[in-house]
């Protein structure tokens, strides 16, 4: 048995397993590598059913079997896999399938584990096993540390790596401390000590596989004399390494480990080898990048060269993970994201509702709006309106909303289609995302009653946080609104002292000698537990010029003044390179206008970088473009009045 190689006795053992043979347990107990694989339960005849292509006959209520009741002892250990339930009956026939093996856990390593003497290849074998399972389970419960370091066997598995480590593989050491790291043994542990002295003694004899194990696991160590002197150790190699790597992805793996200080080197380096990469390495590189989160403007911009000539190229999932890296690195590329948004157009056929709401959500933490995706999506939207799903819904109401977006010519269908979809699933939603999604819903101007209702019913002030009420705070306000029972006059707004950033200070001292008489303004005005606006003026339509405020009380006896509200707005209220308002910006215009506020929307960065003439032309233009319009309205309504008396 012993001279056959591994492999095959492997191969063996499995299709010795898969047939149930009964002696499998008796002649697999050794020390060997075979106990790391489950020992599947013996079956008996009487318990194994036989079926041929899933075919149910008359005879299957019968099991064919030699005895025609089954054990106790059978039914309780056979009785999930076998189809049979407590009381004895058989299931359905779909249920009776030979179930898959257990996977292996740290425990049943340790129970294979002997304590007598094991020899290298048992113990190699055996801490491998271990930090395969612990690489693949990135977190691990307290209860389940616990568990595996008060087992009988790990102690003298900590033994036996500490006796051999001097004579064990370079790999064999990186992977021992990462897997008792992991395992929270303490470093002060003659152990752990150990291992770290012999990962010092072999750092220059390390391979790039191995160096990655080890400063990742350093990472996950406290500050140590031991600890400190093997990092310093690394970023010596790495500081090495990195002049003499010529190759790409090796390069981006080290990225990966480098510590704080080397990142401008090897952003250097990646720079001298941007020519060289490839498309896949460029959508490597932003997965670094995002990583180790170091913004490289430079590189991001050489990489997103090549990928927007071969976006057509990518994949799905890849253009999504793409936009996500994008989102998370702060990387507002308009040129490489009108890409993508494009692309997806002009293969729109292969792409479904969530998986452009995923991008679409993605461009909207970078501010960026594509009219013609967004178009594309309410149209699908529409055309699957019967099949749109709960997720569907919550991503398409947040994008269009964060992006202040409707269907041009097609708002009343599209908002019709959310309103129905809503409808169909806000019984299935928790509180957090119905309350989430009625506000985006209530951005976009659908204020469904029975949504809000059933929010406002079921989820007490009392019991939400700060930013939970100010989203049912906004979410009531629009339903007073749409009911016309929210009214706020001008002499509601009360004056408050607010901090603004140096640009926005900037631009109101413009307008402060812009309007040159004090009594024509009054500023940071605050609307009554509602909206802050910069300055409040108050426009005569008939003479087209601003008058004094004095005595706000006054202002509701004539109905030729009308108040301006002035917004001071900083480029985060904009969609990316457009003065379109966008999010809470977007709802907060809407409101103060519904309350008969003309509403003047100042880009504060654009504003001060215009000469001074154009800024005063900007004001002439914006403060009484709509003295005309108010103009022309009161016009049709005498005329309509005067049709109305003749008749």
């Amino acid at each position: 048995m012993h001279k056959i190689p591994l492999p095959c006795l492997l191969r063996t053992v499995r299709l010795l397993q898969s047939c149930h043979c009964p002696s499998l347990s008796r002649t697999c107990r050794s020390r060997s590598g075979l106990l790391l694989l489950h020992e599947i339960r013996p079956h008996t005849l009487a318990s194994i059913p036989i079926r041929f292509l899933n075919q149910e006959s008359a005879e299957d209520k019968t099991p064919l079997s030699v005895n025609s009741t089954p054990s106790r002892a059978d039914e309780s250990r056979d009785g999930n896999s076998l189809g049979h339930s407590k009381d004895g009956e058989k299931s359905s026939p779909q249920s009776a399938s030979i179930s898959r093996p257990k996977k292996i856990t740290c425990i049943d390593l340790l129970d294979a584990f002997s304590s007598a003497s094991p020899s290298q290849q048992e113990l190699y074998s055996s801490v491998m096993q271990m930090w395969r399972i612990l690489a693949i389970s990135r977190k691990l419960e307290r209860s389940d540390t616990q568990r595996i370091t008060e087992h009988p066997n790990f102690f003298n598995l900590c033994y036996e790596v500490m006796t051999a480590a001097h004579s064990m593989s370079n790999m064999f050491l990186v992977c021992s401390l990462q897997v008792f790291v992991r395992l929270n043994v303490n470093p002060k542990t003659r152990l752990i000590q150990t291992l770290l002295n012999m990962c010092q003694q072999r750092l220059s004899t390390l391979k790039k596989e191995e160096v990655y194990i080890l400063a990742n696991t350093l990472k996950m160590m406290e500050g140590d004399k031991n600890v400190d002197l093997l990092k310093s150790g690394l970023c010596l190699l790495l500081d090495l390494k990195c002049e003499l790597t010529t190759d790409v992805r090796t390069l981006q793996n080290l990225m990966r480990i480098m510590p704080a200080h080397l990142a401008k080197k090897f952003e250097e380096r990646a720079l001298r080898m941007a020519d060289n990469f490839t498309v896949s390495q460029c959508l490597y590189m932003f997965y670094v990048l995002r990583e180790i989160n170091l913004y490289s403007e430079p590189l991001m911009d050489s990489c997103s060269q090549k990928i927007i000539e071969c976006l057509d190229d990518l994949s799905c999932k890849k253009i999504i993970s793409l936009t996500d890296h994008c989102a998370k690195l702060f990387y507002f590329k308009e040129e490489l994201l009108s890409a993508v948004a494009d692309c997806i157009v002009r293969n729109i056929y292969m792409w479904d509702t969530q998986q452009i709401s995923i991008v679409l959500r993605h461009m909207s933490l970078l501010r960026f709006r594509h009219v013609a995706l967004l178009d594309c999506l309410a149209d699908k939207l529409m055309q699957e309106a019967e099949a749109l799903t709960m997720n569907s819904l919550v991503l398409a109401a947040r994008s269009f909303s964060v992006l202040n977006h409707l269907p041009e010519g097609k708002e009343e269908k599209f908002l019709e289609t959310l309103r129905n979809s809503l409808n169909l699933h806000m019984d299935s939603m928790d509180g957090g995302v119905l309350r989430r999604t009625v506000y985006n819903l209530c951005s976009l101007g659908l204020v469904y009653q029975p949504a809000i209702n059933k929010l406002l019913q079921e989820q007490s002030p009392s019991t939400l946080n700060n930013t939970e009420k100010a989203f049912l705070h906004h979410i009531e306000k629009c339903l007073l609104l749409e009911l016309g029972q929210y009214s706020v006059s001008i002499r509601d707004l009360e004056k408050v002292h607010k901090d603004h950033t140096h640009s926005v200070l900037q631009c109101h001292a413009f307008l402060k000698n812009y309007f040159e008489d004090p009594t024509l303004y009054q500023e940071n005005m605050l609307f009554p537990r509602s909206y802050f606006i910069d300055f409040l003026l108050v426009l005569d339509t008939e003479q087209s010029k601003l008058v004094p405020i004095g005595d706000l009380h006054n202002f509701e006896s004539s109905e030729n003044l009308k108040p301006i509200a002035v917004l001071c707005c900083t480029e985060n209220s904009f969609t990316l390179g457009s003065d379109h308002p966008i999010g809470k910006v977007a709802l907060k215009i809407k409101q103060i206008k519904s309350l008969g506020f003309i509403v003047v929307l100042i880009h504060v960065h654009k504003f001060m970088m215009l000469t001074d003439a154009n800024k005063v032309e900007f004001l002439k233009e914006h403060i009484f473009k709509d003295v005309s319009s108010i103009q022309s309205s009161l016009q049709a309504n005498e005329t309509e009045q005067a049709a109305h008396r003749e008749i």
